[in-house]
């Protein structure tokens, strides 16, 4: 059929349905994605559902990391303070950041300025801590692994106090400045600043020279042990066997924060000397280098048997130790007393075994737990 015989309505029809489909179709996605409440081409459940997924496994994946550093004998050390430290920073992110989206989402709430630049504020915050943190952990274990331990140590319980004090307000007061006054390139807004000489010296000082550091630190580390392993006379023992693979899981674990966060430090830089024409790929590679902070305690699990140690005892003590029974020692005999558990939830989580009364001759023992370890003592 010829459009020169359609109708006048029907080509009135026709001619609206073009034009309006020109309009979608040439519609910028600029104003379709937020910087906080992720795209909203997705559904709101599955928005919600999303976040809320990495908010509980990420905040329990870092608690269950800086309980592992507290409870496992060959992780308390007190330079591995600075794993907790980004693990903290981490919690910044799954704790309040990816929260705050969730509940805008809950509320209907598309975008709010204020929440984004709340969440530019602790997002800044958690890039620098761990940064700085990541270079003086890779410090630390060079000094520990590569060089005499005779003598005082130079990170010693109150210089590493004092170090991660001094991390963390460096990191809070530059990302605050940058909050307060817009010192640097606008996430929220997409709009550059004109404070250049700020700008360098952040990047430069904060995010360049630490992270060169940090590469520098790991590959002394390879070269060095290789060395001392070559040597016929050198004989690791087994402390030192643990602190090379700690320190060989820290720098997988800076790998991984250097894959999450380069994408969007590329186009981040990209968007302070030019305008960002779409906020799609800017906010996009956002999120994906703030899901490091869920994924970052999976790392150390699967790479560190210290840890998985812990996450597995952790595990156990928080979802399946309520209450249990177990089977005592054999005794010479060949008997099998049984025996019941109370689980004490306290301040130590002591474990008391209290032997069944029908056999009242025999000794009597106490045993200690502590996170899954037994020790015990004979009562003469």
């Amino acid at each position: 059929m010829n459009f020169t015989e359609t109708p006048a309505t029907d080509e009135s029809t026709f001619l609206k349905s073009l034009a309006l489909f020109s309009k979608h179709a040439t519609k910028s996605p600029n104003t379709e994605i937020s910087p906080v409440t992720l795209s909203p081409e997705w559904s709101r459940v599955a928005r919600l559902l999303l976040l809320s997924c990495l908010s509980v496994v990420g905040s329990v994946g870092n608690v269950f990391l800086i309980s592992s550093i507290m409870i496992e004998d060959h992780l308390k050390k007190a330079g591995n303070t600075f794993i907790v430290s980004v693990a903290l920073a981490d919690l910044l992110i799954t704790s309040l950041l990816i929260p705050s989206s969730a509940i805008l989402i809950l509320a209907g709430i598309n975008d709010s300025l204020s929440v984004c630049k709340f969440q530019w504020f602790l997002a800044g915050c958690a890039f620098l801590i761990s940064t700085l943190s990541l270079a003086i952990t890779a410090v630390e274990n060079y000094l520990r692994l590569c060089t005499s331990q005779e003598g005082n140590s130079w990170f010693s319980k109150t210089t590493t106090t004092i170090i991660m004090l001094l991390v963390w307000t460096v990191g809070s007061t530059s990302s605050g400045l940058q909050f307060v006054f817009s010192l640097s390139f606008d996430y929220c807004t997409r709009k550059s600043s004109e404070v250049v000489p700020y700008q360098i010296g952040t990047v430069g000082v904060l995010i360049l020279l630490p992270i060169l550091l940090t590469f520098y630190a790991h590959v002394r580390i390879i070269l060095d042990v290789r060395r001392f392993m070559a040597a016929p006379s050198f004989k690791p023992s087994l402390t030192y066997t643990y602190d090379l693979a700690l320190a060989r899981t820290n720098f997988y674990s800076f790998l991984i924060f250097i894959v999450f966060w380069l994408p969007f430090a590329v186009v981040f830089t990209y968007g302070a000397t030019k305008i960002i024409p779409n906020s799609r790929i800017l906010y996009n590679t956002a999120w994906f280098a703030l899901s490091k902070s869920c994924i970052h305690n999976v790392v150390y699990c699967l790479t560190n048997r210290h840890f998985r140690n812990a996450y597995v005892s952790l595990f156990h003590y928080c979802c399946c130790k309520t209450t249990v029974s177990t089977a005592r020692r054999i005794r010479t005999d060949g008997s099998r007393p049984t025996s019941d558990v109370r689980v004490h939830i306290i301040p130590g989580y002591n474990m008391r075994y209290v032997e069944s009364t029908h056999n009242s001759t025999s000794p009597s023992r106490n045993y200690h737990w502590y996170w899954g370890k037994r020790s015990a003592q004979q009562e003469l």
